[in-house]
């Protein structure tokens, strides 16, 4: 008898046992955590503005925070032929110095949103342009646009403007409206904190005798006397440490002028297999920058153009 209640037991913890198995042969599937968006891109509020009168343009900018301390306006023209010069913007008439030009005023309650109202051109030219030029922070000596904008775009969606950029980089207004640019920086700005960047560069053979070479750029106003000599290393690696912000733009050449400077081969499009000078390089956050021109199958001295 005893036997019996032993195996019944057993039976019945076995049984217990298998009916816990068989609930669980389903598990529920526990809801998976979202992955988060590794860069979240920040939702910017756009203002909506009142559109000007006939024959007057308004621009409505965003900028980075933090970039503005001494006033925004625009360097340009509004006929094609008069320029705004050293220390000029534009007002209603044309070129005027900082205290009497157009400046941009913030747009309240919309955070790094400004806006400015121009007159525009009487006469068009260039295919319709009534205004042409570039959206700069007002800058202390300023005599090359140092304060120009960079990385901009228009946003279509709110400008009501005909618009368009030139070749060189200016902002076209071809009528009236509104014409909303997103801004990414500034080529320079008095705002920010300059940094020592170290700038190493391997040029091209020198196809002579070697010169002395230097760097030139919009941290130094591209002014002639204001350069900063590049030191060799070895070879045809030189250096040479500047101050500068980001987004400062630079290039190499011979000391003195412009005489003697890098060029590039065109490797597509209609010009290629032409040459012609490098681009600007840019600084970003890397303190510590490297530029390889030595390929002589793309880069070569203006001064050693090899018979053709």
């Amino acid at each position: 008898m005893k036997f019996n209640k032993l195996m019944m037991a057993a039976m019945m913890v076995g049984a217990v046992a298998f009916v816990a198995c068989k609930n669980n042969e389903n598990p529920p599937v526990p809801t998976p955590t979202p992955t988060p968006d590794p860069d979240p891109q920040p939702v910017v509020e756009i203002p909506e503005v009142d559109a000007p009168a006939a024959g007057y343009v308004t621009l409505v900018i965003n900028i980075p925070a933090n970039t503005e301390c001494n006033g925004i306006a625009f360097k340009g023209t509004l006929n094609g032929s008069t320029w705004t010069g050293a220390n000029e913007y534009l007002n209603e008439e044309g070129p005027a110095d900082k205290d009497h030009c157009i400046k941009f005023e913030a747009i309240a309650d919309y955070k790094n949103w400004y806006k400015a109202t121009y007159k525009l051109g009487a006469e068009a030219w260039n295919e319709g342009t009534l205004m042409a030029g570039k959206i700069c922070l007002i800058y202390t000596n300023d005599g090359s646009w140092e304060g120009q904008f960079v990385n901009w775009s228009i946003n279509d969606e709110y400008s009501t403007a005909d618009n368009g950029k030139s070749g060189d980089g200016n902002i076209e207004i071809y009528g009236s409206g509104l014409v909303y640019v997103m801004i990414g920086g500034w080529q320079g700005s008095e705002c920010a904190t300059p940094e020592e960047y170290n700038i190493t560069v391997i040029v091209p053979a020198f196809c002579e005798d070697e010169f002395p070479i230097e760097l030139i750029g919009s941290f130094c106003g591209w002014a002639d006397d204001k350069t900063v000599a590049l030191n060799k290393v070895e070879g045809n690696k030189y250096a040479a440490t500047i101050t500068a912000t980001e987004n400062a733009e630079w290039k190499v050449r011979g000391v003195g002028g412009w005489d003697k400077e890098i060029q590039g081969l065109i490797e597509e499009g209609e010009d290629a297999g032409q040459w012609t000078g490098v681009a600007n390089n840019v600084l970003g956050k890397d303190l510590n920058v490297t530029v390889d021109y030595s390929n002589p199958d793309k880069y070569r001295w203006n001064v050693c153009v090899p018979n053709e």
